[in-house]
């Protein structure tokens, strides 16, 4: 996720509580996001002491750990004496003065990822009008982690694309240059004035020092003619058009081949080409 960009979901769940204490009339109201297979309680409404701040609830333990597990909302009264949940948090619980407590699960696309907490002092049941206004704010608070989730989803995805074109760029650049040098090369060759020659040789030397930006990367010295050759191999080119272009026998290149490709310590075309780039002997 971006955490750059994302709102703290802990932030949202407080707003929440919030807004319930008011619509619910409970005294105390709780609840955190779930890591892994544990809750950790960052927001609290009407406490009365910090016994609560920062609790880490076990999936399974206690009325909340029951909820995020069965993904279900729960209640218990007079919660001390209860049979139905484990007991793990009664010194908490009882610190605050709690004597019934409803937990509901924040599930988000089938997993749970938090929970609000209401919570009495005194032996009664909370009812259901209370108990429907704190399903709604889960749903609500369910939907709005989703579509950050989305939102974060379809960030990610812009990145990836954008890394990708990118590296398709680069990839298209390296391609020119390695041509570019390769054609200058030719056409020095095949210049009868020296001083033209001499110059177009100049340019091409620089693009192949773009081209080819870190020999001191690698152990492996190719020779020119042998950079030559791999470079052609680089972009696609078979034997018989290597040596056409670089005035050579056909077997002169398998020839080159092979030293190269012993040289690289590898058995094919392909793998010769993935490794001189990895060594920075072509682009």
């Amino acid at each position: 996720m971006n955490s750059v960009l994302r709102p703290s979901d802990d932030d949202a769940l407080r707003a929440v509580l919030r807004r319930l204490h008011p619509q619910t009339e409970l005294p105390v109201l709780f609840g955190g996001c779930v890591s892994g297979r544990a809750l950790t309680i960052t927001g609290y409404v009407g406490t009365r002491t910090n016994i609560l701040r920062n609790l880490e609830i076990n999936a399974e333990c206690g009325l909340g750990g029951r909820a995020i597990a069965e993904q279900r909302p729960g209640a218990v009264q007079d919660y001390a004496n209860s049979s139905h949940i484990t007991h793990d948090y009664d010194h908490e619980v009882g610190t605050e003065g709690i004597e019934s407590l409803m937990a509901v699960p924040i599930v988000v696309r089938g997993k749970t990822r938090g929970a609000l907490y209401g919570g009495l002092r005194a032996n009664l049941p909370i009812g259901d009008v209370i108990a429907d206004k704190m399903m709604r704010a889960s749903y609500s608070l369910a939907r709005e982690i989703e579509i950050r989730d989305e939102v974060d989803r379809r960030v990610t995805m812009l990145d990836t694309a954008a890394v990708e074109q990118i590296s398709v760029r680069e990839a298209k650049v390296s391609d020119a240059l390695t041509e570019s040098f390769l054609a200058l090369s030719e056409i020095a060759a095949g210049l009868d004035d020296e001083i033209l020659s001499a110059q177009v040789q100049a340019v091409e030397a620089k693009l192949r020092a773009l081209a080819v930006p870190d020999r001191n990367a690698s152990t492996i010295t190719l020779s020119p003619r042998e950079t030559e050759v791999m470079s052609y191999v680089a972009l696609g080119l078979r034997n018989a058009e290597i040596a056409e272009r670089l005035a050579l026998s056909t077997e002169t290149v398998k020839t080159y081949m092979r030293n190269l490709m012993a040289k690289l310590e590898v058995h094919s075309r392909h793998e010769a080409v993935v490794e001189a780039k990895r060594q920075g002997l072509i682009l």
